[in-house]
C-alpha cells in the first residue's frame, strides 16, 4: 500500500512540473528531484506510522559469561514487533560486533531465542566488557528498521565454567532387565545451558544402545533405559557405561557433530537375556520323536526320526536336534511362524554338514522368537541314533577334573561352546596334549577339547570298592527318584555308582548300574584325602558324598579351627556315618534359573531330601516363587 501511495505522488508532481511549463527538465534533473521526493515522503510521520515498530524487548539477564557457573552462561532475550519480521541482534563494543540471530528465514511478531556470548567470526568466546544491543530488522514490505538501541549487555570471564551436564546419578545401580521390559533404570541429570540431548549406552568401547534425541532447557530432567541394545534385545550381565552426547542450542550455528561425556555405569545382574523358561513353557507345551530310535542306513526302517511338537499359541520358531551337551548337530526348521496348535518335524540323521551324526541319544530343541528376543527349550524326550561313528573313552579310564572356577570347552560339531564348573571331570580320548588342550568325551557320543591349564589329572588314591549291583535300563517315564524307590536306595547312590550330573535328564534305553535287592552294605575302607588351597569341611564332604560331622568325628577335628595345606583328612564310609541330627529346617523360595540339584548344593543337602520334605516329582519343573522347605 505505502508503495502505491509513493508512486501515484510522484505521478502527481511530475503532471505539476509538465502544467507549469517546465517539460524541459532534463532527465537527470528530474531523476534528483525524484529522489528527494522520495526522501520527503518516507519521512513524513504519515508514511513512517506503516512500518514495523518494535513494542517490547526483554533479556534474562544483564550479564553472561561463556559457559557460566557464578553467573548464567546463556542469556534469553525476547522480541516483540508489531508486524511480522525477521532479522537479529547485533552486539557491539570492545572492538568486536557480532550477530544474534532472531529469525534469518520466517516472519514473526514474536522472537524469542538463547545466546552464549559467542563470536561466530573468530570462533571464540567474546571478549569481557560492555556491549551495546541493537536491533536490525526487516518487514514483510521490505522496509527496515536499522540500529534500534535495545540496551546492554556485561560479559564476563568465568574461572570455572559449569558443564552442559552434571548431578548424574543412577538408580539402581545394580539393574535386573526383565522379559518384557516392564523394569527400566532411572539416570536423573541436571542441564546447564539449553541442549539436545541423547542417551547412550557403551560396553567394551562400542555403543550397544542409543536413545532418541530431546531438545532441552536448562533444568532437572531424567531419562531411562530399560536394559535392552539396539536391536530390542536385553543385554547380557555386566558392567555398562552410561554417556551422554549433546549439542548446544543457544549458539547462532549449532554444532553438527555432538559432543559426549561420560556420566557413570550401571551393573545388569540377573538379566533375561534369553526369553525365560516359563514364557518358553507357555509357548511350547511339548515336543516328543515318534520312534526310539534312527539308523539312516538306506533299508527303509528309521532310516528318518520323525516328530512332533505343540504350540499353546502361535510363534515364531527354530527347531534343532541337539546332542546330549546341548549343542545344535542340525536345524530342522528354521524361523517358522505356526499356528496354534499340533505340528510335525523330521530329521533325517545327518549334521549341519550333511554327514552321519554320532553314535548317541538326541534331543528336540526349540527356540523360540519373540520380536528380537529369544530363548531356547529343550525337551526330554530322545531318539537313538545307531550305526554311526563310536565315540569312546579311554580304556582303561583316564580323567580330568576342572581347577579353575569355569572352563570353556570346545565341542563337536563345529567348535560349538559348553561351560565347565570347577571340580567337573571329563573322561580322556587321547592322553596327548595337543595344542595346549586335552581332547575328552563331554558326554555320551560326544566330543570335545578344553585347556590343559584348566584342569588336572585324576589320580585314584584307592580301587574303588563297588558294590553288590545289578544293570537297569530306563524306560520312558523314568526319573532318578522313581529308580532309587524301586531298587530301595537313594538318588545320591545312584549318581555316585555312574557318575552322573542329577541335573540332566535320563535317557530312554541308558544303562544304569543299581544295588542289588537284598545286599549286604559294603564296608568299605576310609579314604585319605590331603587337604588343598580352597578346601573347606563342606567342599569335601561334598566331594566324598558325605557330611561334615562324620569327617569331625573321624578325625577329632574342632570344626571352629581353619584345615592347612598338606593336613591329611579321613574320610569315613558311609557305613560308619551316623545320621545328622535334626535341626530346624529353612525355607527356599524358587527363583528363575533354580533346580533341585542347585538348591541342594545351596543348602548343603541332598536332593532326596527336599524331594522327601516336600513331597515332589522330580521329574517335573519347580515354579517362580514356590516355598521349599530345606531340612538341614
Amino acid at each position: 500500500m505505502l508503495k502505491t501511495l509513493k508512486k501515484n505522488m510522484i505521478f502527481l508532481q511530475y503532471n505539476i512540473l509538465r502544467e507549469q511549463g517546465t517539460t524541459r527538465v532534463t532527465t537527470k534533473v528530474f531523476r534528483i528531484f525524484i529522489l528527494l521526493l522520495l526522501a520527503v515522503i518516507i519521512s513524513c510521520p504519515q508514511f513512517a506510522s506503516a512500518m514495523a515498530e518494535i513494542t517490547s524487548f526483554s533479556q534474562s539477564t544483564g550479564t553472561v559469561a561463556y559457559q557460566g557457573n557464578s553467573v548464567p552462561g546463556y542469556v534469553s532475550f525476547e522480541l516483540k514487533t508489531s508486524e511480522p519480521t525477521r532479522g537479529y541482534i547485533l552486539a557491539v563494543g570492545n572492538g568486536v560486533q557480532t550477530k544474534i540471530n532472531l529469525s534469518t528465514m520466517d516472519y514473526k511478531t514474536v522472537h524469542k531465542v538463547d545466546w552464549v556470548p559467542w563470536d561466530d567470526t573468530k570462533k571464540t568466546p567474546l571478549p569481557a566488557g560492555e556491549y551495546q544491543l541493537k536491533a536490525y530488522m526487516t518487514d514483510q514490505g521490505y522496509n527496515q528498521l536499522s540500529g534500534y538501541p535495545l540496551g546492554k549487555l556485561t560479559v564476563v570471564s568465568e574461572p570455572n565454567p559449569k558443564p552442559v551436564i552434571d548431578q548424574v546419578s543412577v538408580n539402581p545401580a545394580v539393574f535386573s532387565p526383565a522379559y518384557g521390559g516392564a523394569s527400566t533404570v532411572k539416570i536423573p541429570f541436571n542441564l546447564n545451558r539449553p541442549a539436545e540431548v541423547q542417551l547412550v549406552i557403551w560396553q567394551n568401547g562400542a555403543e550397544i544402545y542409543t536413545g532418541s534425541k530431546t531438545k532441552l532447557l536448562p533444568g532437572s530432567h531424567s531419562v531411562s533405559w530399560n536394559g535392552t541394545d539396539k536391536m530390542g534385545r536385553i543385554v547380557q550381565d555386566g558392567s555398562y557405561e552410561i554417556h551422554f552426547k549433546y549439542i548446544e542450542t543457544a549458539f547462532n550455528y549449532p554444532a553438527t557433530t555432538p559432543s559426549g561425556i561420560k556420566a557413570g555405569t550401571v551393573t545388569i545382574k540377573d538379566s533375561d537375556y534369553d526369553i525365560p523358561q516359563w514364557r518358553l513353557q507357555q509357548v511350547v507345551t511339548n515336543a516328543v520323536f515318534h520312534s526310539d530310535t534312527i539308523s539312516p542306513d538306506g533299508d527303509g526302517v528309521n532310516d528318518k526320526a520323525s516328530g512332533q511338537f505343540t504350540l499353546a499359541e502361535p510363534a515364531k520358531l527354530s527347531i534343532f536336534i541337539a546332542n546330549a551337551a546341548g549343542a545344535h548337530v542340525n536345524k530342522v526348521v528354521n524361523e517358522q511362524t505356526f499356528p496354534a496348535g499340533t505340528h510335525t518335524l523330521e530329521w533325517n540323521g545327518t549334521d549341519f554338514m550333511g554327514g552321519k551324526a554320532v553314535n548317541g541319544n538326541y534331543f528336540i530343541k526349540v527356540q523360540v522368537i519373540e520380536g528380537a528376543n529369544s530363548g531356547y527349550i529343550t525337551f526330554t524326550d530322545t531318539v537313538k541314533y545307531e550305526g554311526g561313528y563310536e565315540i569312546k573313552a579311554l580304556q582303561p579310564e583316564k580323567r580330568v577334573r576342572v581347577i579353575t572356577d569355569t572352563a570353556s570347552l570346545s565341542i563337536d560339531p563345529m567348535g560349538q561352546g559348553y561351560t565347565a564348573v570347577k571340580g567337573d571331570t571329563f573322561p580322556l580320548i587321547s592322553e596327548t596334549i595337543e595344542s595346549g588342550k586335552y581332547h575328552v568325551l563331554v558326554k555320551e557320543g560326544v566330543s570335545g577339547t578344553i585347556n590343559a591349564s584348566d584342569v588336572e589329572l585324576v589320580v585314584e588314591t584307592t580301587a574303588p570298592n563297588i558294590p553288590n549291583t545289578t544293570e537297569y535300563t530306563v524306560v520312558s517315564g523314568d526319573t532318578l527318584w522313581k529308580i532309587a524307590a524301586k531298587f530301595n536306595t537313594t538318588i545320591s547312590e545312584i549318581v555316585r555308582l555312574n557318575n552322573l550330573d542329577p541335573n540332566k535328564y535320563l535317557y530312554i534305553g541308558q544303562k544304569l548300574k543299581v544295588p542289588a535287592a537284598g545286599s549286604p552294605e559294603p564296608v568299605r575302607d576310609p579314604v585319605i584325602h590331603t587337604v588343598q588351597s580352597g578346601d573347606t569341611l563342606w567342599k569335601i564332604a561334598q566331594k566324598y558324598g558325605t557330611t561334615i560331622d562324620a569327617i569331625v568325628k573321624a578325625n577329632n577335628l574342632d570344626p571352629a579351627k581353619h584345615l592347612y595345606i598338606g593336613q591329611k583328612i579321613t574320610i569315613p564310609s558311609e557305613a560308619t556315618n551316623p545320621e545328622p541330627p535334626a535341626v530346624q529346617p529353612v525355607i527356599h523360595t524358587v527363583v528363575s534359573g533354580d533346580t533341585l540339584w542347585k538348591i541342594s548344593v545351596k543348602y548343603g543337602t541332598t536332593i532326596d531330601a527336599i524331594v522327601k520334605a516336600n513331597n515332589l516329582d522330580p521329574a517335573k519343573y519347580l515354579m517362580v516363587g514356590q516355598k521349599l522347605t530345606i531340612p538341614r
